[in-house]
């Protein structure tokens, strides 16, 4: 029988014995505005001057009432909205060898309550891959071989941060940059530092000039031609440490002493004005510079390379870093 409505158990059985199921509701004007296909197994929604929505509702909420719904699916703007009103809104697919219902075997999900996105697992890799316009693949998240990929296909792959008080576009704002094209890394800030143990009763600013102590622990230098130095601690001013090597978040009692590059450099003028490419090593001055005027005293005691001068008194210059 086509048709057949039973009062028993309150169903209405639509097709069969060669003939589609069909159900379709039209409007006052004869237009089809919901259509369920039994025979493509679809349902048509909208359409015909009207939008198409689905809307579910969680037991709490009234029927009828859009924003009490769980589920709604926009035709008219395109959308699908899941969640809220006391539930989470989660799309969850599984692979052909999955169990629906079995949470653990899904191969994507969208988890609406943690803001989490899952993707693969049991059996299939999850990849995400962004195309161009004209359909070339740009950027591969290979879950598989735990890979991101790049540019290529005519366009660079370069990846660009920001602090927090940049604004994400400018290109000169960034801190670090990884340029696919040139194959350069740029980083903003000017030296190559390492952390090092620092003696516990020593207070040590940025630019001082240290020394290694019996303890082999870091101190404020002492004394000329000091052949214990280190080097200098970095971040004085605005030039910061590029690149900090050594550096363990779960300990304290270290600061970076500069191995390459720019920093700024506490110096006096004790033993002469100080000039650009003048050699420095350590002054009479605690954590100070001083220009190197007897080659052999300083053979094995000079940390830098005067950048910039100063012709009296002590004050920062800048330093490029040269132990020897």
């Amino acid at each position: 029988m086509p048709i057949s409505i039973d009062s028993d158990t309150g169903n209405i059985n639509a097709g069969g014995d060669g003939a589609d199921g069909d159900l379709v509701l039209r409007s006052n004007e004869g237009q089809n505005r919901i259509h369920l296909d039994g025979g493509g197994g679809n349902a048509w929604l909208g359409g015909n001057g009207t939008d198409g929505d689905l809307v579910l509702f969680p037991s709490g909420g009234e029927n009828g009432q859009l924003a009490e719904s769980s589920i709604h699916l926009d035709g008219g703007g395109g959308n699908a909205w899941f969640g809220g009103n006391g539930v989470d809104g989660d799309v969850v697919l599984f692979p052909g060898a999955g169990q629906p219902g079995e949470l653990s075997q899904a191969s994507i999900h969208l988890d609406g309550g943690g803001g989490n996105v899952w993707l693969g697992g049991n059996g299939p890799d999850g990849d995400i891959v962004m195309r161009s316009g004209t359909g070339q693949d740009r950027i591969r998240l290979d879950a598989g071989g735990a890979n991101i990929w790049l540019g290529g296909n005519d366009a660079d792959g370069d990846i660009v941060l920001f602090a927090s008080n940049g604004d994400n576009t400018t290109l000169s704002q960034a801190t670090i940059h990884l340029n696919g094209q040139a194959g350069d890394i740029i980083l903003q800030n000017a030296d190559c530092a390492e952390d090092f143990d620092v003696a516990e009763d020593e207070t040590i600013e940025p630019g001082t000039v240290v020394a290694l102590g019996e303890d082999s622990r870091l101190r404020v230098s002492s004394g000329e031609y000091n052949k214990r130095v280190v080097g200098i601690i970095a971040g004085a001013k605005d030039l910061r440490p590029g690149i900090v090597l050594g550096r363990r978040g779960d300990r304290s009692g270290q600061l970076p002493v500069a191995l390459i590059g720019r920093v700024y450099c506490k110096a006096d003028a004790c033993n002469g004005a100080i000039g650009a490419g003048d050699l420095l090593t350590t002054a009479g001055t605690p954590g100070h510079v001083m220009k190197a005027t007897d080659p052999f005293k300083a053979f094995g005691a000079v940390v830098g390379k005067a950048l910039t001068g100063l012709h009296s008194g002590t004050g920062f210059i800048q330093v490029i870093v040269a132990l020897q």
